[in-house]
């Protein structure tokens, strides 16, 4: 058992020390993701290692960071912009990213729903192994055991690439959720409904920002109830005498 254990331990070994070489060699770009014509840092844009296949988003002002190989292709995705690619430098640096707009042309459709539900689907499709990444546990080890030893044991093992795939499916489902309650909660309707011009209107729609788990099952009656009922409070609080604001039936 004795001389088993070592045989494992070599082998293991032998399986990371490629690893900690590709480590060695790896460069941390970071910087700004902007929209090339307003300038404007740019939240939760996909950023995508296709090498690797690692990934992160960026944060609420438009900075990521990701790490790579010299060469590595570096894509960033984000709804209504076109795709772009970076190369990954031989140093680690800034590399600042401006994403261009897609211009749609508009024929008398609902762009609105059409999109966001095209953009959902798609999303899954590409993302699906870290949408349902799970890390590995005492079952998983147990049932690659008998067949691949080096890679059961690799699962003890803490690992940096596992926790950001676990983190990245986390943030995933976080913008989509996010998206989701922007498609249902959107300026156009609670403008309707409270008759609030900018920027009155966006503090407004953030402090009374409807959660995921409510519009899964709310009507858009339930959900204009709610607009209406929100806007009251709001007017109590600013001291104004409550408008009819009833939802049309």
């Amino acid at each position: 058992m004795k001389h088993v254990l070592i045989r494992y331990t070599v082998a293991l070994a032998l399986f990371l020390i490629p690893g900690l070489q590709e480590a060695a060699a790896q460069v941390r770009l970071m910087g700004m993701v902007t929209d090339a014509d307003t300038r404007t840092g740019l939240p939760s844009v996909s950023i995508w290692n296709k090498r690797s296949g690692m990934g992160t988003v960026s944060n609420e002002t438009g900075r990521y960071y990701i790490e790579a190989l010299p060469g590595d292709t570096i894509e960033f995705t984000m709804i209504s912009y076109v795709r772009t690619q970076i190369v990954a430098p031989g140093i680690s640096g800034t590399q600042n990213v401006q994403m261009k707009r897609h211009i749609f042309g508009l024929q008398g459709v609902n762009i609105r729903g059409r999109i966001y539900k095209q953009d959902s689907l798609a999303m899954r499709d590409e993302y699906e192994k870290y949408f349902g990444y799970k890390r590995p546990g005492a079952l998983d080890v147990l049932k690659t055991l008998p067949s691949n030893p080096i890679t059961a044991l690799s699962y003890l093992i803490p690992s940096k690439a596992r926790k950001r795939k676990e983190a990245f499916g986390e943030q995933l489902k976080y913008w989509e959720e996010e998206k989701h309650i922007d498609h249902r909660y959107n300026p156009d309707l609670v403008q309707r409904m409270t008759k609030l011009e900018s920027p009155e209107l966006d503090s407004f729609m953030l402090r009374y920002r409807p959660s995921y788990n409510f519009l899964l099952s709310a009507s858009d009656y339930d959900l204009m109830l709610f607009i209406k009922q929100a806007f009251e409070k709001y007017q109590k609080q600013q001291g104004i005498l409550p408008k009819d604001t009833t939802p049309a039936q």
